[in-house]
């Protein structure tokens, strides 16, 4: 649809009576004559309080609510903005098309067909009938489509984000063990750049090593649907393509270039795995989650059958280890396949991709061979229902080409699978059936894999398989049943299986959980005797003010021995100090007496945990800290911050409240809602990447002083690592009350009145109230954007009522040149 056409049918829509072709050479006579005609009808009092005055109006843009505004008409039809209110509910008004409309109704707009210094601008029509001021735009011959991509940051988008993390361990016997790393995220203009640094110590009776490493440095830059990067990296292919397995080893960090499609501009929640992970532990334990031998999750869990929490996991297809760890030792360690798909957005694209190609090559401590990398993966959606996927890669000494399947067989079933060939390791694969229903699901798998020999868990290189069926069922609300049904040829032998029962209910209003388990599992491949027994375990929690109680009972038996656990712990929430939470358990079991200590510490600067434990395994004594702090820098300010919420932010926005008391309470409110307490000073807290938002600046409600904070809004757009800065005065105000005279002490009328915080239009009998600053008040006067006077007031001259100053009349020439700061009214 061409512009005139368009045009034609928005005036149309908007009711003017007259032709397209007569209506776009309308004069300003013409125009004002129809606001005339509107006007008619009004009584003639009224008519008199229509024309150059403030009038308050409903906005209607696109087609679209906008909510409220204040505005001025002139008899020649003219519509001057004031103010646009800012509706917090019933509006779909983004913040981009606010500024828009404040944009174009900055200066005084004719009404009808837009004809000069238009840009977007088409139509501006009012109606008097129902009090709607209706704008169209260009944009309306959308048709209300919806906008796929963020649209990438122009101009400035530059930052750097760097996450700092200590972790040190250390024990009777095993010396300390440490680790420093920082993960590094920036941007400059439209590419974003990323890095990694890791430095260990490790500590033992006989000598200390120490490791230095830069897994990752490279450039990256977001086109809509394709990404591409350049520089060192490992090439995991994580584009929203399925990963390729290399069985035998991961793939070798890469000095290259990696090309493919990416959903990281798509306008689109924490999900689980498709498919559960399953972990048995014989005490409380900890699980660790590793990907690429990186930790990336870790949960708490209580002996036997449970279900892994993947709800924080990141998104995306891939093999992850997972840990079993007691008293600071790996017991068990086993392979999953998470498998979080990122939604195929567009069914259009039926085509995912990802190309890398370089040189296997390490920045520090270089041992790579140099060898030629290479490889690609690929996604197509063959059926909505189906999505198969190939992989070729050469890397590690070893082609390396798979195939698979990702098929929604119906809402009650699911399956995937997966097979490749590796030239070094032969063939492999696995296999994926997942059948959900109402109160529960079923589950089958079957894997083939490749597995080095190691000395941890005394395996031996070759083949591993391992089929597994799983039972999850709900028997009511507070009731669930687990059962598991496993072999294994590899890391352990035979059949195994298992059967769990979960059952909570409240005692005098102290919630309590029962579980008892079955069990018949093999152990390792090295032993013959199975692992057969029986647990039943009572956990009780307790909350009361700050303090949280919790103690644990258990009695679990095996054909070797049997093993009789208790626990209990307490934990306080700490408020206003260094510390946040300190805490103490006390446990006993078969093997002796254990205790343990934990606190928790936030600063301005820095965050983390410290505990302590006494083993009850031969009364070992270890401890252990974890601290982290996040360093942010702009080209305007650089900032230290110790917020938790930091660590995995992508974006940054810094804030610089001056103020002259201490008092003031203020909040942020981001575009998504979430509410932020910021203070006097330097205040940091994340913002989306990519998506353009505002964050809104108010005072709290409970104890909102006499003030004006300057910009009450402010916009940001920036890349992933970029950090936007903004800078919020709070001005102290008074209300400035009076009225404007000519020097024939005649009203004047309909005159924009501004000061440094606000403006107003006075009324037709020339009073007028607006804010202004109580330190030095200041106001402008303007007509049709010409400046008529200044006024500067003396507070100490005038009459003072709280936060209101009464200035009676003041006498403003309608002359450019014209500057007065007189004019109080005795009369």
């Amino acid at each position: 649809m061409n512009c005139a056409v368009f045009c034609r049918a928005a005036c149309v829509a908007l009711g003017l009576a007259l032709p397209f072709e007569a209506r776009a050479n309308i004069d300003a006579k013409q125009r004002g004559t129809e606001l005339l005609t509107q006007a008619e009808n009004l009584p003639t009092d009224f008519a008199e309080h229509f024309f150059d005055v403030p009038l308050m109006v409903s906005v209607d843009y696109n087609g679209h609510p906008a909510g409220s505004a204040m505005i001025t008409l002139s008899r020649e039809g003219e519509v001057h903005l004031i103010e646009l209110e800012r509706q917090e509910h019933g509006t779909t008004l983004s913040d981009a098309d606010r500024e828009k409309i404040m944009q174009l109704l900055k200066s005084p707009r004719t009404l009808g067909a837009c004809e000069e210094n238009c840009g977007d601008l088409l139509a501006i029509h009012y109606n008097l009938q129902d009090s709607v001021l209706s704008i169209v735009t260009r944009r309306a011959e959308q048709g209300g489509a919806k906008q796929k991509y963020h649209a990438r940051p122009q101009g400035h988008s530059n930052g750097l984000i760097l996450n700092n993390f200590l972790n040190a361990v250390g024990g009777n016997g095993q010396g300390v063990t440490g680790r420093y790393s920082v993960d590094a995220l920036g941007s400059i203009g439209q590419w974003g750049f990323s890095g990694s640094l890791l430095t260990g110590l490790t500590g033992g009776k006989r000598s200390e090593q120490q490791a230095y490493a830069i897994p990752s440095l490279y450039v990256q830059r977001e086109f809509e649907g394709r990404f591409l990067r350049a520089g060192v990296f490992v090439p995991d292919l994580a584009s929203g393509v399925r990963t390729p397995r290399t069985p035998g080893g991961l793939a070798a960090t890469t000095l290259g270039v990696l090309y493919g499609t990416s959903d990281t501009l798509v306008i689109d929640a924490q999900r689980p795995s498709l498919y559960p992970v399953y972990v048995t532990a014989n005490r409380p334990s900890v699980v660790e989650v590793l990907r690429d031998r990186v930790l990336i999750f870790a949960q708490p869990v209580q002996p036997g059958l449970q279900v892994v929490d993947t709800y924080s996991l990141p998104g995306g297809i891939y093999e992850v280890e997972i840990r079993i760890v007691e008293d600071g030792k790996v017991v068990s360690s086993q392979q999953e396949l998470i498998y979080k798909p990122n939604n195929w957005l567009d069914p259009t694209q039926s085509w995912r991709y990802a190309l890398f190609a370089g040189q296997e090559r390490d920045l520090v401590g270089d041992t790579a061979s140099h060898a030629l990398s290479a490889g690609a993966a690929f996604n197509y959606l063959a059926t909505p229902r189906v999505v198969l996927g190939a992989t070729v890669q050469r890397g590690g000494g070893a082609n390396v080409f798979g195939i698979s399947i990702d098929w929604q067989i119906s809402e009650l079933a699911r399956c995937y699978g997966n097979v490749f060939r590796s030239s070094k390791h032969g063939m492999g694969g696995d296999i994926q059936l997942l059948f959900p229903y109402r109160s529960g699901s079923i589950s089958l798998s079957h894997n083939r894999s490749w597995q080095h020999a190691s000395k941890h868990n005394r395996s031996q290189t070759g083949t591993v398989l391992d089929t597994a069926l799983t039972w999850s069922h709900r028997l009511s609300t507070t009731s669930s049943l687990t059962s598991r049904a496993t072999f294994s040829r590899g890391r352990s032998r035979g059949f195994g299986g298992e059967l769990s029962l979960l059952h909570r209910h409240a005692v005098f209003g102290v919630d309590c959980t029962w579980r008892a388990s079955l069990f018949d599992r093999p152990n390792s491949a090295f032993a013959h005797s199975r692992n057969r027994g029986a647990e039943l375990g009572l956990s009780i929690y307790l909350s009361k003010d700050r303090n949280n109680y919790n103690a644990n009972l258990g009695l679990s038996g095996g054909k070797e021995r049997g093993n009789q656990f208790a626990s209990i712990g307490v934990r306080r929430d700490l408020d206003g100090g260094f510390f946040t939470s300190v805490g103490a358990n006390a446990s006993i079991d078969s093997l002796g007496f254990g205790l343990g200590g934990t606190t928790q510490f936030q600063h301005e600067f820095v965050r983390g945990d410290a505990y302590a434990s006494r083993s009850s395994n031969r009364g070992g004594a270890g401890g252990g800290i974890n601290m982290s702090s996040t360093v942010v820098a702009s080209p305007d300010a650089i900032a230290v911050s110790g917020l938790s919420n930091l660590a995995t932010s992508q974006a940054v926005m810094i804030v610089d409240v001056e103020t002259e008391s201490n008092d003031i309470k203020l909040h942020a409110r981001n575009v998504n809602g979430t509410v932020i307490d910021i203070t006097r000073g330097r205040n940091i807290f994340p913002v989306s990447a990519f998506e353009k938002g505002s964050v809104h600046y108010y005072f709290d409600q409970t104890s909102a002083p006499a003030a004006s904070l300057q910009p009450a809004t402010s916009s940001y757009h920036v890349n992933k690592g970029g950090v936007a800065y903004q800078k919020v005065r709070v001005m102290k105000t008074v209300t400035v009350m009076g009225r404007l005279v000519a020097h024939d002490r005649a009203p004047v009328r309909a005159v924009r009145v501004a000061s440094e915080v606000g403006r107003a239009v006075t009324e037709a009998d020339g009073f007028f109230a607006i804010e202004a600053s109580e330190r030095t008040p200041h106001i402008t006067v303007e007509r049709g954007g010409r400046r008529l006077c200044e006024l500067t007031l003396d507070t100490n001259t005038y009459l003072r009522e709280g936060d209101s100053l009464i200035v009676g009349d003041l006498v403003c020439a309608e002359s450019l040149s014209t500057t007065t700061s007189q004019g109080h009214d005795n009369g």
